[in-house]
């Protein structure tokens, strides 16, 4: 594939059908065409100094903190429906793909050690990762918390929603985050018109958070299972451990923050009001028949 000049997304898709959660290896296992064990394919796929030269020039393009501060502005962020908008703040706050946004459900709120966490699963119905390491529990960050948002999860449950985002349907031509993608990009059109021209979209709020990481001083290793990432030194794969919530969260003593570094300068306090359910509108009531 190198050889025919490939594009590096292409390789990224082929190691994904062969390795990937759900790929031909995994189907082999299953069905006794291969011995049960580790998978061969599993994060084998490795770029040239060029090919991620290449991957940066043409991926998605990461907010600054201008862009992020006028995307989440208020007057703007009002024209996404409520649901899009819990959305975009949770692709923000916790780097999920919109696919993995748009498939979780209200049971994936948890606690791990008395830490709120937004769990990245496959166990649910119509539930699927892209990777074995894309699963993974992310604390929900202290801004989240400001926000509302176990209120807001705690009002689905007791609505009796299972899906965190209805909207978001199992069988939709391009995926679960497509409505996601969608709300979000119509919004970025028209908050970044006047913006240099670049790849941008939902995705972009992923690359944000692991460059506002990366720029803070968390650790590889730290960042890699916050977004679910493969880490390409073999020797952190095999011997690394998992981080706990607490640490993921508040990093590591005296060696790495964690997700709570996070400052985007967001106006949380204008935008709570965004997010709370509208009271049912009233009908007009009938005048009342004069008495003749």
């Amino acid at each position: 594939m190198r050889d025919k000049k490939a594009s590096t997304p292409t390789l990224t898709n082929k190691q994904s059908y062969i390795g990937g959660k759900g790929g031909f290896f995994e189907w082999a296992q299953a069905s006794g065409h291969y011995p049960r064990g580790d998978n061969p394919a599993s994060g084998h796929v490795s770029y040239s100094t060029r090919e991620k030269r290449t991957r940066r020039k043409f991926g998605f393009k990461a907010y600054d903190t201008h862009q992020v501060q006028a995307l989440f502005a208020p007057a703007a962020f009002e024209a996404l429906p409520l649901a899009a908008r819990w959305a975009a703040l949770i692709g923000l706050y916790t780097g999920a793909r919109a696919s993995e946004v748009g498939q979780l459900l209200t049971a994936d709120v948890v606690e791990d050690g008395g830490i709120p966490c937004i769990q990245v699963s496959d166990e649910g119905e119509h539930q699927k990762v892209k990777t074995d390491v894309s699963l993974r529990t992310v604390p929900v960050h202290p801004d989240l918390l400001a926000l509302g948002f176990l209120n807001w999860v705690e009002q689905a449950r007791d609505e009796g929603q299972e899906r965190l985002f209805p909207a978001a349907k199992a069988d939709a031509k391009n995926g679960q985050g497509n409505w996601i993608s969608k709300a979000f990009s119509r919004h970025l059109a028209e908050v970044g018109k006047n913006w240099p021209k670049a790849k941008r979209g939902f995705h972009s709020l992923r690359k944000t958070l692991i460059q506002e990481l990366q720029g803070a001083g968390v650790v590889s290793e730290l960042r890699a299972q916050l977004v679910g990432h493969e880490l390409d030194d073999e020797h952190h794969v095999t011997y690394s451990r998992a981080f706990t919530a607490r640490e993921k969260l508040d990093g590591l003593r005296g060696v790495s923050p964690g997700l709570s570094v996070l400052a985007y300068g967001i106006s949380l306090n204008a935008l709570l009001p965004l997010l709370k359910e509208p009271p049912p509108s009233k009908k007009p009531s009938k005048p009342r028949k004069q008495a003749t």
